[in-house]
């Protein structure tokens, strides 16, 4: 069997379809399904059952699936070490919610580059949950997110960097109050109630009973801060130490929750791949600060 065929069958189960593969692998739906039905002739079962006018991977195709991701990923570090600088060179994938690109990030990056100047690093923006989805599909290295909201699967490491207490962000010029009485007196901006942080604050405004009243719902926090900025409303957001000290100059920051309530913030990554020496280099250089 071939590794472009495991492969092959990844890309199926994360694309939801044989067309889809195709598309993400630059291959016809046809290639798709002969790499396919090839390694299913190799092992002498079926991997998908149809169901419908869908295939659906089946018992069998969900363990040639485990196997095969074992098989990848040792295959993907194939070449880990080798060579005097093996580690210092080539591309590193990450991703970074908005408060840690905004805040540690850079400088984390800067000295990281320093240390390995040959290192090429692409750091991609999102929301926590589907940074998470990046680093489990192999589009990424590794993310720096919200501690996930679930129980991290065996194959997946979790490292805390830093916990980010929640604030009230609001207009510099708007009076100073508490937080639940800024939130009933002033438009409410909140945050896409699919970001994990933002399922923390629900669930705190929740507990506390607090109903705001609701201008918009964005899935950005730097859309949220300028909507902030133009007087539209007050937010509430995760900040780091940095992140906050900067923010202070410009808005007002009153600590969230009673008792204030924090998030985690750290480094969510495969337990096995090829760039995991460089990964716990810039977890060194974070807790370095």
């Amino acid at each position: 069997m071939s590794i472009k065929a495991l492969r092959t069958l990844r890309a199926i189960v994360q694309q939801g379809s044989f067309a889809a593969a195709g598309d993400k692998l630059g291959l016809t739906q046809a290639a798709v399904s002969i790499q396919i039905r090839q390694l299913e002739e190799q092992l002498g079962v079926t991997l998908f059952d149809r169901v419908g006018r869908n295939q659906v991977l089946n018992h069998d195709g969900r363990l040639v699936l485990e196997r095969g991701e074992q098989i990848l990923d040792m295959y993907d570090q194939l070449g880990n070490g080798l060579g005097h600088e093996g580690q210092c060179k080539g591309e590193l994938l990450i991703g970074a919610v908005f408060s840690v690109q905004t805040g540690a990030l850079g400088p984390v990056l800067a000295r990281l580059r320093d240390r390995y100047p040959q290192l090429k690093i692409k750091v991609m923006r999102g929301m926590s949950i589907d940074l998470a989805e990046r680093v489990e599909s192999g589009e990424l290295d590794a993310v720096l997110i919200t501690e996930p909201q679930r129980k991290i699967a065996e194959r997946y490491d979790w490292s805390t960097l830093e916990c980010e207490p929640f604030y009230v962000v609001a207009h510099k010029n708007l009076p100073v109050q508490s937080d639940a009485e800024m939130i009933r007196t002033y438009p409410f901006i909140r945050l896409d109630p699919r970001a994990w942080a933002g399922t923390m604050i629900d669930n705190e405004l929740r507990r506390r009973g607090i109903t705001p009243d609701e201008m918009m719902e964005l899935d950005s926090l730097q859309a949220a801060l300028m909507m902030v900025e133009q007087k539209l409303g007050v937010t509430v957001m995760a900040l780091g130490k940095r992140k906050a000290e900067y923010l202070r100059q410009t808005f007002s920051l009153v600590p969230f929750g009673d008792p204030v309530i924090h998030r985690n913030v750290g480094v969510y990554q495969r337990r096995e791949h090829s760039r995991k020496a460089l990964v716990q280099a810039v977890i060194d250089e974070y807790i370095a600060l």
